[in-house]
């Protein structure tokens, strides 16, 4: 019993290293949140550090998701379905960073790919697409999670569909108030391209 609940704190502890943060502060250009957008994410990193630190702090996020959301599970159903939600809502709501963290883009790739690769893969082309054609990640990482809602709910097979369905609904909900500052200025054709 204890394990399961363990799993879950665990998940959410992973979600909640802030691997931006901690990256530019050691190799890059010194504190992220004062530079760019101030966000802890790749995005931010990738204008502010570089490519090479962009790079490594999508890989570490998608990372932090996928391993606790692929490899923890328990006899409880529910602890498993918080296990799915724990590391995006670490990312977002970080313990270390006074609950103040990044969107949480990578962290839900990394979740829906411990669910289904092809459905994982199938969001990382349509954002790869999205962004070849705007050069703007917003519209990429937008776009790229509301398509994983109907590609799971068209191609998902596996078990506890609906609940899973409920929380990735939870977490694409979440991560869609985050950007509300980058709609707003899509509304006003005022969001930067990379």
């Amino acid at each position: 019993m204890y394990n399961e609940y363990l799993y879950l704190l665990i998940s959410y502890l992973l979600g909640s290293i802030p691997f931006g943060l901690i990256l530019s502060e050691c190799f890059g250009k010194g504190n992220l949140r004062q530079t760019g957008s101030k966000n802890i994410g790749s995005t931010n990193v990738l204008r502010t550090q570089g490519k090479t630190l962009g790079a490594l702090t999508l890989l570490l996020d998608f990372s932090k998701a996928f391993f606790p959301c692929y490899f923890f599970t328990t006899n409880n159903e529910l602890c498993n379905l918080l296990i799915i939600l724990a590391p995006t809502l670490g990312h977002i709501f970080p313990i270390w960073l006074k609950f103040k963290g990044g969107k949480g883009v990578a962290t839900y790739f990394g979740t829906i790919t411990a669910i289904s690769w092809s459905i994982g893969i199938s969001m990382v082309t349509l954002w790869l697409v999205v962004f070849i054609m705007t050069r703007i990640s917003s519209v990429s990482c937008l776009m790229s999670i509301i398509w994983s809602l109907a590609v799971f709910q068209w191609n998902y097979n596996g078990t506890y569909k609906i609940e899973k369905f409920f929380i990735l609904f939870l977490l694409v909900i979440i991560i869609i108030i985050k950007h509300r500052d980058n709609i707003c200025r899509l509304w006003n054709n005022e969001e930067k391209k990379i």
